[in-house]
Parts: C-alpha cells; sequence; structure tokens
C-alpha cells in the first residue's frame, strides 16, 4: 500500500485541514526479493536478490502554469545482509519539470532505449534466475553495451495517444565523448513495439534494440532482438523470445535467449517460471533455468517471495 507524507508535517498539525491539500505528497515505496537459489554458472546454494531489493521516495507537486515538478531518490540495499549499496542512491535520483511539452528530468536516470525496448523484451522483467541482460547487451569480454542507468544525465520524455518518445544525453566521459541514448514505443490494445539507441561514449561501441509484443489475453507473446559493437570492437547480437500466460492465480512464464559475441554463441539461456500472487503486493516464485553455454553449473533455479509496496 502506497504511504504519503505531507511535509512540513509538524509545522502543520495546528492547522491541519485546507492547509494540507496544498503540500506535495511524498509516495514510499520499495520491493524486497527473497529467494533461496543458484544462479547459472555458480556452485552451491544461496540467498538471492535478483530483483534488486530498493526503496524509494517520490513526489509530484503542481507549480502553476500548467507546470509540475517533481522528484525521485531511490536507494537499493541487500536484503540477506541489510547492506546499503554503493552508492547509496543507486537507482533514480532526479529532480523533473514537467507540463503539456513533456518532461525534463536532471540527475540519474534510466537509460531511455531500456525504458521503452529492452526491459519489455524481457518475459521475466529482470526478475528471478530466468532474467535476461542480453537484452541490453550484456554478455563476452567488452561487459555490457548498453546502460541500465545513466549518471549526470538530461533526459526529455513524451507520451499521447500510446505513443511515448524519450532522449538522454549525459556529462562528457573521461574519453571526451558525451553517452546519450533514445527510445520510442508504441502501445495499443495487446500490441507493444519499441525501439532503442544507445552510443555508451566509449571508443565506437553502440547498441540498437527492438521488441514486438503481443498479448492475445490468454497468452502474451514476446520478442526482442539487439545488435552493436562493444568497446573492444566485437559485434554483438542478441535475440530472445517468451511467453506470460496467467494459470490460475498466477503466471506461467518462459523464455529463449541467444547472446553471440564476436561471432561465438556465449549466451544460450531457456527459462521456467511460475509466479503465483497472494495479493496485489506479494508474490510467489519458482524459476528453473538452464545456460547450456555457461562454463559450469549450466543449471539454476530459485524459490521465493517479492513483496512490494
Amino acid at each position: 500500500m502506497k504511504t504519503y507524507l505531507h511535509l512540513p508535517l509538524l509545522a502543520l498539525v495546528a492547522a491541519a485541514g485546507p492547509a494540507l491539500a496544498s503540500e506535495p505528497a511524498i509516495d514510499i515505496y520499495g520491493f524486497v526479493d527473497a529467494a533461496v537459489g543458484k544462479e547459472t554458472g555458480q556452485t552451491g546454494t544461496h540467498l538471492l536478490d535478483d530483483a534488486g531489493s530498493r526503496l524509494g521516495f517520490k513526489g509530484e507537486q503542481a507549480v502553476g502554469h500548467g507546470l509540475t515538478a517533481s522528484f525521485q531518490i531511490e536507494a537499493r540495499f541487500t536484503p540477506q545482509t541489510g547492506e546499503a549499496s554503493t552508492p547509496f542512491w543507486k537507482g533514480g535520483a532526479y529532480a523533473a519539470l514537467g507540463g503539456d511539452f513533456g518532461k525534463v528530468l536532471l540527475g540519474r536516470w534510466w537509460s531511455q532505449a531500456f525504458l521503452k525496448a529492452q526491459f519489455a523484451a524481457d518475459p521475466f522483467g529482470e526478475e528471478t534466475v530466468g532474467l535476461n541482460y542480453g537484452t541490453v547487451g550484456c554478455g563476452g569480454a567488452g561487459g555490457c553495451v548498453g546502460a541500465f542507468w545513466v549518471d549526470k544525465s538530461a533526459s526529455y520524455e513524451f507520451s499521447a495517444n500510446g505513443f511515448s518518445f524519450g532522449a538522454q544525453v549525459a556529462e562528457k566521459l573521461a574519453t571526451g565523448k558525451s553517452p546519450y541514448n533514445a527510445g520510442a514505443s508504441y502501445a495499443n490494445g495487446g500490441l507493444y513495439v519499441g525501439l532503442g539507441y544507445e552510443k555508451p561514449g566509449v571508443a565506437d561501441a553502440s547498441w540498437s534494440s527492438a521488441t514486438l509484443n503481443y498479448d492475445f489475453g490468454a497468452v502474451k507473446l514476446i520478442s526482442g532482438y539487439g545488435t552493436g559493437k562493444d568497446v573492444l570492437g566485437s559485434t554483438r547480437r542478441n535475440m530472445i523470445v517468451g511467453f506470460n500466460a496467467p494459470v490460475g492465480e498466477g503466471n506461467v512464464i518462459g523464455a529463449f535467449d541467444v547472446h553471440r559475441d564476436g561471432g561465438v554463441t556465449v549466451t544460450s539461456k531457456l527459462a521456467l517460471g511460475y509466479q503465483y500472487h497472494l495479493n496485489k503486493n506479494a508474490k510467489l516464485f519458482a524459476t528453473v533455468a538452464n545456460d547450456s553455454k555457461a562454463p559450469s553449473s549450466k543449471t539454476g533455479y530459485d524459490v521465493g517471495m517479492l513483496y512490494s509496496w
């Protein structure tokens, strides 16, 4: 359940009533992912947190002239130990101003290519051992080509009539180049189409991605394709297909992801899982995955719960 705090609360207690309505509402959100299992390529059983447990604060307020000011800060932590991630605000951290023109965000925010194309291409939604970072160009000696988050960035977002567009540019790196990316998507009924392009600002690396999904009701079919070049100059290719089907009080999810680096297949991952919704906030999940290209321990699994608020 979302919680709203009105600030400054103590100063308004004596004047409660109409004055409170003019104050910004602060939304406290997050989730805890707690599971037992092992990743593909990993040995032994461990406590897992593949989704990235987090605690965040965000809020917005109309400031006149048809404008809305907003902010978001998000911390990540490890539920197995309670330790905070480094940096503490490892998720989004921005201030923004929006209106009929769209929204401008300054700070740390998701890559627009990730938001519009790459995330939608993963049937597991970057959760459980079934997740697929290959949609972001990850896999191989050159690390990830695409970015999940972009520091010191300026982002622009606009949405209307099922169409959504975003562009982002960041401060120059030590290489003397500025990372930039853009993404666009269109949603209508069960159809979703997403496109993304990004230049991380290192060497001539780039990543192009696309997703095409359709929800038939009985099953949602999901597909994605990515291509580009990593910082070492190696050509990357990624292909993913999958599905999400409601069954009982939950969903059966499956995915097959293939990632190639320099013409060599480095990931060939098949995953199948079931997620049972206890209510709108809590779900239980069980997943099994097999990566035939993993150097060892090719099969992974998990059993756990994710609770969100």
